[in-house]
């Protein structure tokens, strides 16, 4: 599948309440209006070349176009969750005798939130006339995971086989829960690291070369009052250069420990979708609150 019909199923499944292009739209627009707000602001308010507003626009645009796919995660998430749980119900009342169909209609009628209203959509499907196979397919595609869409081949096999169902189950559910376990206390060993990450990249690193960075400033003025013509020019642009390369470095340290945190988090990059924006919005946050904090400081000792 391409990036744009897996865009277009992020949004479906996440029920934002637009369409994927009127939402990739809106995004764009409250992306720019952020830029244009950012730019008006730092023109007053710093009156200087930075990057402030690049930084802010791509931001919130990251952030906007990651929404659906973070949402969708989160729910993916939820039901992986709530599988064991419902895979052992399965397995009980298959036990008891019941069939495949009361057995999914139990687990649409608990209440697992996400995973029921997905078990009822394949319940309606089946009363619909398709098939079983079908069905349960058709749920392992929209839910999107390994972890369904592996119990589901199984499920779908031993069906096929005439194999012991519900003790099959019961040894999935069994698996799944201890998945989630591991992936739990993957979270929890990794709190330490995940918060020096978060830490250093963005509230310490930019808090320190704002202040460096106000440093530079407040010599580089005392320093121009006794140049002139070209050799004031000159060192002008110069001293902007310099600005730039440091706020330049902040997004790449930014986007490097976002992509860091992300593995660390998650053992893959996805959620550095929403690491880097935030991330980027608080650096800038400490680098101009630390450089105004510091000019301060130093101009009143001067």
């Amino acid at each position: 599948m391409s990036i744009v019909e897996d865009y277009i199923e992020w949004v479906e499944f996440s029920r934002i309440p637009f369409k994927a292009p009127v939402w990739v739209t809106m995004s764009l627009g409250i992306s720019a209006a952020v830029g244009a707000a950012s730019f008006i602001g730092s023109f007053f308010i710093l009156s200087e070349i930075t990057l402030l507003p690049i930084a802010f626009t791509l931001a919130t645009l990251v952030l906007l176009l990651g929404y659906p796919y973070m949402k969708t995660e989160s729910i993916i998430d939820s039901i992986e969750k709530n599988f064991s749980d419902a895979l052992k119900q399965m397995a009980d009342t298959l036990k008891a005798g019941d069939t495949y169909e009361s057995a999914l209609r139990e687990v649409a009628n608990a209440e697992y939130g996400r995973l029921s209203e997905e078990m009822d959509i394949a319940l309606r499907r089946l009363e619909e006339g398709e098939n079983l196979e079908t069905s349960l397919n058709g749920f392992a595609e929209r839910v999107n995971s390994k972890v369904v869409r592996r119990t589901t081949t199984i499920i779908l096999d031993s069906i096929r086989t005439g194999a012991s169902l519900a003790d099959i189950l019961d040894q999935i559910s069994d698996d799944v829960r201890s998945f989630q376990r591991i992936k739990e206390e993957r979270k929890a060993n990794t709190t330490m690291q995940f918060a020096f990450m978060a830490l250093a990249g963005g509230l310490i690193a930019p808090a320190i070369f704002g202040e460096v960075n106000s440093v530079m400033t407040i010599f580089s003025k005392v320093s121009l009052k006794m140049l002139e013509g070209a050799q004031l020019e000159t060192s002008k642009k110069v001293t902007e250069f310099i600005m730039m390369l440091i706020q330049s470095y902040i997004i790449i340290e930014v986007i490097a420990s976002g992509a860091m945190m992300s593995i660390i988090r998650e053992g893959k990059l996805n959620k550095s979708v929403i690491y880097i924006p935030i991330l980027l919005l608080l650096a800038f946050i400490a680098y101009y609150s630390a450089r105004m904090i510091t000019q301060g400081a130093v101009a009143g000792a001067i």
